[in-house]
Formats: C-alpha cells, sequence, structure tokens
C-alpha cells in the first residue's frame, strides 16, 4: 500500500514529554527520511522533524529547549556572582603575597597537589600521593610530606582551598578529618593562612565554565598556557591556578 504523506498534515500530536504540536506541511524526502515542518502549540516555534520522530514521540521543541538552557545559564551565573560577592566579605586575599614566599595546597585523601611562589613568582609545583587503602593512611601520608616542607621555615604564608561543599557526604567528612591533621601543624607551626572558597579563586579567571568536571579541564588548559607544560595531576593545575590567583 502507497504511504499517503500529506495522511497527517494538519494533525495534532503529543511528544513523550507532553509537548503537543501539528503538522503544517511535508517538505522533502532525505534518503530514507520523510521530513515535515511542524509548530509547536505552547511556543509556536516552528521546526523540521521526520515521520519516524512524529510516529515515535521523539519530535521535541528544539528551540525552547535552548532558550530554557539560555536561561538556566544565566541564573547559575546571576547566582555565582552573588557567591562570589558574598565570599568576598568573609574571604580576604592579602595584597603582600608577592613579597611572601607562599605554598598554595588542593588537598584531597587521595591526591594532593601544591605549587610554591617566592616573591611573586611561581617556582614548583607537584602532586603528592598515597596508595594506602585507609583514607587516614593516605592523609596521614600526604599530610606528613606537606609538614616535611613546612617545618624548613622558608614558607611564610599557606593558601588552602576550602572544602567544595557540592561534594558528597562521604567524602566531605574524609577530607575534612584530612585537613583537621594539615590544620593542626599549620596552627603548631604559627604560619599565617587562608582558606579560600573555590568560587572566590576561580571568578579571578575570564570564562570559567559553570560546572565542576568543565572547570578542571578550563583550568588544566589554563596551566598550559601559563606554564606551557602539561600539568602532572589536575590537583597540581589547581593548586598552581589557585596560587596564580591570589597573586594576580
Amino acid at each position: 500500500m502507497k504511504l499517503d504523506l500529506n495522511e497527517i498534515v494538519g494533525k495534532e500530536f503529543e511528544n513523550k514529554y507532553n509537548e503537543k504540536f501539528v503538522v503544517n506541511k511535508y517538505l522533502f524526502k532525505e534518503k530514507t527520511n520523510h521530513c515535515y515542518e511542524v509548530r509547536f502549540l505552547l511556543t509556536s516555534n516552528i521546526q523540521m522533524t521526520t515521520l519516524n520522530q512524529i510516529r515515535n514521540g521523539t519530535c521535541r521543541d528544539v528551540v525552547e529547549r535552548k532558550k530554557q538552557k539560555r536561561l538556566k545559564t544565566e541564573r547559575n551565573l546571576r547566582e555565582r556572582n552573588k557567591l562570589v560577592a558574598k565570599t568576598k566579605k568573609v574571604c580576604v586575599i592579602p595584597k603582600d603575597l608577592n613579597t611572601k614566599s607562599v605554598l598554595s595546597i588542593d588537598l584531597s585523601s587521595t591526591s594532593t597537589g601544591i605549587a610554591y611562589s617566592h616573591q611573586g613568582n611561581i617556582v614548583r609545583w607537584k602532586t603528592i600521593k598515597s596508595d594506602k587503602d585507609d583514607f587516614r593512611e593516605r592523609g596521614f601520608e600526604i599530610v606528613g610530606e606537606i609538614v616535611e616542607i613546612l617545618e624548613k621555615g622558608k614558607i611564610d604564608y599557606i593558601i588552602l582551598e576550602d572544602v567544595f561543599l557540592g561534594l558528597n557526604s562521604d567524602v566531605l567528612a574524609k577530607l575534612s578529618e584530612v585537613r583537621g591533621m594539615l590544620m593542626y601543624h599549620i596552627k603548631r607551626l604559627g604560619i599565617e593562612y587562608l582558606i579560600i572558597p573555590p568560587i572566590l579563586w576561580k571568578n579571578r579567571f575570564e570564562g570559567v565554565p559553570l560546572h565542576r568536571k568543565e572547570q578542571k579541564e578550563f583550568m588544566m588548559q589554563k596551566f598550559f598556557e601559563f606554564t606551557g607544560v602539561e600539568a602532572d595531576s589536575d590537583d597540581a593545575a589547581d593548586a598552581y591556578m589557585i596560587l596564580k590567583a591570589c597573586l594576580m
């Protein structure tokens, strides 16, 4: 039986996402696909779709989806700007870091990045890892290596990234324990320090993405632009970028 291509023209359909649309007209055949023009009733957006998409209920209002995604991004940016303004009131980056020897730390219970600057120039960075099974043993080993650096007496100031509240509760609890280990020694040695929220230092770089995974990739790329070398871990790249942000 020959297919009547105009049979569905003028008829109303609803996709799997409860979006209703009307088929305006048949357009053309592209390979094995019959293409139609449809109009979504709620938004009046017009777009092209295929016969199979109409039948399967997968014809979606792409224009509206893009619009909502853009609006969500704008809302998130406004919210981020509010948070940055809020953190600036409670976290003040010292203006004399260019005259000090500074160590920045991107701490975790598995892989920690550190970076060191002297007189405003970032001269060293590295990744500290531990293969211990227990997170406390890993933390103890990582913190021990950092303390060895601190006890040499060449660090005037420490910048430590604050915990990211978006982490799950288990990771957050583990990281808090490890930070407690480190903070004991920082206080014992009497070294000045700053705990800086991630949103504050990251916002000092233009074009930072909203999502954490994309932020990691962004910082790795920025690290390469500043140093000319590939970072051996995103932890080392973050430690470098934290220090870079605070020296700006």
